[in-house]
């Protein structure tokens, strides 16, 4: 990891990003939900060191807690996507037959829509919970783990070691747990690492389009959508709002990257 430049900038902007969100709101002292209208669109200085929104509300902590906001999705979702996209990559890759064509087929007609207008259509059957997202997000991603995996698999069931445990007369449930998956954890971990910003990202798209936690959350998309209407005035809001999301997507794909190189050498001889 030190002698990948952009893995290291992903590292510490990922650490800026989680101390950002779970340190500052224990030092400030607004609430982010907090109206207070005469101090509207107020400038960066004094009492609110980034300024205020149209209602008043500082933007500092409104972007703190928007961050614990797109931590808490991001985590959830790529724990269940790893969680239920695994199992099913698993079972499809080892069993095989009329399991995995099933699977597959499942997998493949999810894949068939375009991720955020399935997230879309799920939030607007489940409503605009947290729960509603992150069970939306986590069906789109379910897809690409389970893919990986069952290729994963399918490699590694036909491998010296699992034909011995196989001739020794291993229980199958056992050779899957003890002796396939965890030789499958290097694509399982960089997917993983992939899939986290991607449903900050997703979170903050629903969020923008009206989607998302209903107002007045502090969401990141929330906040880029409502301040659209006073760029002109006050830009402060959505740009910082923008440059938060831009900042924690990029510091997680470049340390996704990082792992990818750590973990399969050889798509870092690729690209090099």
């Amino acid at each position: 990891m030190w002698r990948s430049k952009l893995a290291m900038i992903g590292l510490v902007l990922v650490g800026f990003v989680i101390a950002f969100s779970l340190l500052l709101p224990l030092l400030l002292p607004f609430d982010p939900v907090q109206m207070n209208v005469r101090n509207a669109l107020q400038p960066p200085g004094g009492a609110h060191l980034l300024g205020t929104d149209h209602f008043g509300r500082d933007l500092l902590t409104r972007l703190a807690y928007g961050g614990i906001i797109s931590l808490q999705v991001g985590f959830a979702v790529t724990i269940l996507s790893v969680v239920v996209g695994v199992g099913l990559g698993a079972l499809s890759g080892f069993v095989g037959g009329a399991t995995d064509t099933v699977i597959m087929r499942l997998m493949d007609a999810l894949m068939a829509f375009p991720g955020l207008l399935l997230a879309i259509a799920l939030v607007a059957v489940f409503g605009g919970t947290m729960g509603a997202i992150v069970l939306a997000l986590t069906i789109v991603g379910v897809p690409r783990f389970a893919r990986v995996v069952r290729a994963t698999v399918m490699q590694r069931k036909e491998a010296d070691y699992v034909l011995a445990a196989v001739a020794l007369g291993k229980r199958p449930w056992k050779i899957l747990v003890q002796d396939i998956l965890p030789n499958c954890s290097g694509p399982i971990i960089v997917q993983a690492t992939l899939k986290f910003p991607g449903a900050i990202l997703g979170e903050a798209g629903l969020s923008f389009l009206g989607l998302g936690l209903p107002p007045p959350a502090p969401s990141w998309g929330r906040m880029l959508q409502e301040s659209r209407a006073f760029m002109e005035v006050a830009p402060g809001a959505a740009i910082l709002s923008g440059l938060a999301i831009f900042i924690t997507v990029l510091g997680f794909n470049l340390l996704g990257d990082g792992i990818r190189d750590i973990l399969d050498p050889r798509a870092k001889h690729a690209r090099s």
